[in-house]
């Protein structure tokens, strides 16, 4: 399956990879290429950066989907997942009553959990990306993960939800019996831990952790219920996940981390980007060693002054001994990526390198001509 096909045929693209290689610009790119297709897109990113905002032609990026103007025949929304803002639309989402919605806000452990906590992006982007299916507004969604681990983090959230709004842990710390067998002792023992636990931290800390419990206590259904639409989302024939990554050897070590822990856990990977993978040529093409030539004989071809001969035979010398290390960089770029790709396996149709360049996109135009710059590996 060629790109082209992956995001006229798919529903949801997920973007996984190292920092620093191009991924969000790339997933902005997969999202244009199938909107001209006319196809009705979101890309959410968690790339704050001005320059993705001002290529798109927005003014900046929050939660909230925004329309990219100029585009068409089909449409592109685009978001970007703040934690902070994102947690508190989402409990502005599923919270009715204004008065448990303020109390939510106003807890200080709620606030930590939703600013610092390493994970806590992993489980909004779930909640956004599932808000933004069950609306049923769009025929492709993009979404552009956090870096490398983290993007593994994206796909047990799900599961981890689960389990930590468990019942009988929530009621432990609420004060809900648990039932069943043993429910006593149970409850005892959950009892002299959460008194020693309250020495250490305190009974200010203690009540607002409590209170904090006792609101996920009582959203745990809707939770567990979300993560489990997203579960199948994420595992649908639908779906594709594509690994965006850069030939450098750091960068490669941590996309075959993320490759392998994809792999692992069955999430289908279709699609292998390198980006910034070859050093072009004036036609685009990857620098090769070239015909073998002499600087000498070219200058001597040149009807020059004397004195400039030597200036001159200099400059060609050192076009050639560049031309010849970008020819070297190339081949063992080349060498490194073919090497990852066949670790990726067969179901990985697309294997594409895309080349150095002068500057990074900042138009809806650059964006386009990005994706068309790609050739096979």
């Amino acid at each position: 399956m060629s790109l082209a096909e992956l995001v006229r045929e798919r529903s949801l693209l997920v973007c996984v990879g190292p920092g620093g290689v191009g991924k969000t610009t790339l997933g902005a790119s997969l999202a244009l290429a199938a909107a001209t297709q006319g196809r009705r897109v979101a890309v959410i990113t968690i790339d704050p950066a001005r320059r993705l905002a001002d290529a798109l032609g927005l003014d900046g990026l929050d939660d909230a989907l925004r329309p990219v103007p100029g585009v068409g025949p089909g449409s592109l929304d685009a978001a970007m997942l703040d934690t902070k803002a994102s947690y508190d639309a989402l409990i502005d989402r599923i919270t009715d009553d204004p008065r448990a919605r303020r109390r939510i806000l106003d807890n200080r452990v709620y606030q930590s959990f939703s600013r610092t906590l390493a994970r806590s992006h992993a489980y909004v982007a779930m909640e956004r990306l599932h808000d933004v299916l069950q609306e049923g507004a769009h025929d492709l969604v993009v979404l552009d993960t956090p870096p490398t681990r983290s993007a593994l983090d994206i796909l047990d959230a799900p599961g981890r939800l689960v389990r930590f709004l468990d019942e009988r842990v929530l009621a432990a710390f609420i004060g809900e019996p648990a039932g069943g067998a043993g429910a006593w002792i149970r409850a005892k023992g959950a009892e002299v831990a959460l008194r020693l636990f309250g020495a250490m931290v305190g009974d200010a800390l203690m009540r607002e952790l409590a209170g904090f419990f006792e609101v996920f206590f009582h959203l745990r259904r809707g939770f567990a219920e979300r993560a489990s639409t997203v579960v199948a989302h994420l595992s649908a024939s639908e779906t594709g996940f594509v690994l965006v990554t850069a030939p450098q050897a750091t960068h490669l070590a941590d996309a075959a981390y993320l490759r392998d822990g994809l792999l692992a856990r069955g999430a289908p990977l279709e699609a292998v980007l390198f980006n910034r993978a070859f050093h072009p040529d004036a036609e685009g093409r990857p620098i090769g060693p070239g015909p073998a030539w002499s600087p000498e004989a070219e200058v001597d071809a040149l009807d020059l002054p004397d004195g400039e001969r030597a200036s001159a035979r200099r400059v060609l010398s050192a076009a050639r001994a560049l031309r010849g290390e970008l020819a070297v960089a190339n081949r063992a770029f080349d060498d490194a990526m073919r090497r990852f790709a066949a670790a990726a396996g067969p179901r990985v149709h697309a294997r594409l390198r895309l080349p150095i360049l002068d500057e990074e996109p900042a138009t809806l135009d650059a964006l386009t001509s990005l994706l068309e710059r790609a050739s096979a590996l």
